[in-house]
């Protein structure tokens, strides 16, 4: 009842992301809720002398970003990793993993995020590099987008078995070049991944970082040690960022033997998507393409299973009412599963499940018809356009001047009326980095208008979740998470990634920041 909100926000510049009304310039709170959102005049009767009220003094408000791709308990366990993000050089990433075998007593090296495109060498980490970092004990070093890998002599004594695995690399005399992609990096990743309780360790440390960057939920690829991890985080009450926990297809089984659909959980942990792999990354020439990589001819990348198997996965997943999230970067996996989704619910018809292509970085207009028809849903990452899409960087020299301005057409997308969602993908994390290039990206599709973007930042990943009815909006009723931002990114939209986050609230608690005075 009105006069007895906790809360009061006043004097700012609220956009609430909801349809009818998507600016207001005051909002209640109560409990975790929000109670009423509007004009001060009518929002302000919910005061009374208990309550708090916050001048935001003309700040602009945002519903709190959902990052709908993460990998952030992936990333709890690795405190020790070696960032090599923002290495100038191969040079300089070596003396990075160098550096810290010296302080590592004898323990493997493990680096992380490398980036050749942004290197004058314009090559990958091989064998040879990284014995130059240390000789005695493994180095493992990936790739930003966990396509590829590298590593040393030592390490590769170690993983003598993956030889014939897919993506083990030789050169052309049949030595390994310490090169793996795909299933030969995903089997040796497993014999150095962090310990659940590693992964424990380290889930408030990963909060408090979405926090300083306006997240506060994530949609987050997980395997059975991080999904765990989070249950027991959530069971001692130190969750402190809401979850949407995407296990990998590896466990599928598992979760279907149990009885577990997606939307088990509540408002912190919710149990998600399946993730299910149909291709690999432009970085690693192993996205599927309809035609050759520029200059690598016949190679189209790779598909990750063939349509049988990849119609089992989709199939026991969608009848068990688990939704899925399907990585389909190219051209080519993204007509193939379309293809594969279109016939599993064909044949099992199911209210919305809300089946997800992840990345959708070419689809054509057909592709989007389809999607549409079948109510698939598009979850993509704008940080890789400011990342990858300049002149002569990664999509242009993988793909050519043609196919890379056709590459993430966020603005197509939307005309082809297939709900658009946005997350990271931690490459790199931040909303508003990624809310700048999805505005100003260097091509015109993959361009949309900031309320345009900052929705599908917001009110689609809710959506993507099966949670419009609790988050994604500043509506009474839903959850009093939002984003006060040190700048108007609607009044300034050439200089988003320049704007801070000054607070974050989750259920109407200040988790960062201070509120203004």
């Amino acid at each position: 009842m009105a006069g007895d909100a906790d809360l009061l926000l006043v004097g700012g510049r609220i956009f609430t992301a909801g349809g009818r009304r998507p600016w207001a310039h005051a909002l209640a709170i109560r409990g975790d809720r929000i109670v009423a959102v509007g004009p001060e005049g009518r929002v302000s009767r919910w005061a009374s002398r208990k309550t708090r009220v916050v001048d935001l003094g003309s700040r602009v408000v945002v519903p709190g970003f959902i990052d709908s791709h993460a990998h952030m308990a992936e990333e709890a366990g690795g405190k020790s990793w070696i960032d090599l993000a923002g290495a100038t050089s191969l040079g300089a990433a070596v003396d990075r993993l160098r550096a810290a075998a010296a302080k590592a007593r004898g323990r493997p090296v493990i680096g992380v995020n490398w980036d050749e495109g942004k290197w004058p060498e314009r090559r990958y980490l091989l064998r040879e590099d990284l014995d130059l970092a240390a000789r005695d004990r493994p180095v493992v070093a990936v790739r930003v987008d966990w396509h590829v890998g590298a590593v040393n002599s030592v390490a590769l004594e170690a993983a003598g078995d993956l030889v014939s695995t897919r993506g083990f690399e030789v050169d052309g005399r049949g030595r390994a070049t310490g090169v793996l992609k795909e299933d030969a990096l995903g089997t040796l990743w497993s014999r150095f991944e962090p310990s659940e309780a590693e992964v424990d360790a380290g889930l408030g440390a990963v909060a408090r970082r979405a926090h300083r960057l306006g997240i506060t939920s994530i949609h987050d690829v997980v395997d059975v040690r991080e999904w765990r991890a989070y249950q027991k985080a959530h069971r001692a009450g130190r969750l402190r960022v809401r979850v949407y926990a995407m296990p990998r297809d590896g466990s599928l089984n598992s979760f279907v033997a149990a009885g577990m659909m997606t939307g088990l959980g509540d408002e912190w942990l919710r149990l998600g998507a399946i993730k299910v792999f149909a291709d690999g990354s432009l970085g690693a020439y192993t996205a599927a393409l309809s035609r050759p990589y520029e200059g690598r001819s016949p190679d189209r990348g790779m598909l990750v299973h063939d349509r049988a198997e990849l119609g089992s996965i989709l199939g026991v997943a969608h009848a068990a009412g688990l939704q899925t999230e399907t990585h389909a970067l190219g051209d080519e996996a993204i007509r193939i599963v379309i293809e594969t989704l279109e016939e599993v619910q064909r044949q099992d018809p199911r209210d919305e499940p809300r089946h997800r292509l992840e990345h959708v970085e070419l689809p054509t207009d057909d592709d989007l018809r389809r999607m549409r028809s079948s109510g698939i849903l598009a979850s993509c990452q704008p940080n890789f356009i400011g990342q990858w899409s300049g002149p002569g960087d990664v999509y242009e020299t993988r793909l050519g001047t043609d196919r890379a301005a056709r590459n993430n057409p966020y603005a197509r997308i939307r005309r082809g009326g297939v709900r658009l969602c946005f997350g990271s993908d931690g490459m790199p994390y931040g909303p508003l980095y990624g809310l700048h290039w999805a505005t100003n990206g260097f091509h015109k599709d993959q361009r949309l208008s900031v309320e345009e973007a900052v929705r599908s930042y917001t009110r689609a990943g809710a959506f993507a979740s099966f949670e419009e009815d609790l988050k994604g909006t500043l509506e009474p009723g839903k959850l009093a998470d939002f984003v006060v931002l040190g700048g108007d990114p609607f009044r300034e939209p050439h200089h988003i990634r320049d704007i801070r986050v000054e607070s974050t609230w989750i259920g109407g608690r200040c988790v960062y920041g201070a509120p203004p005075k």
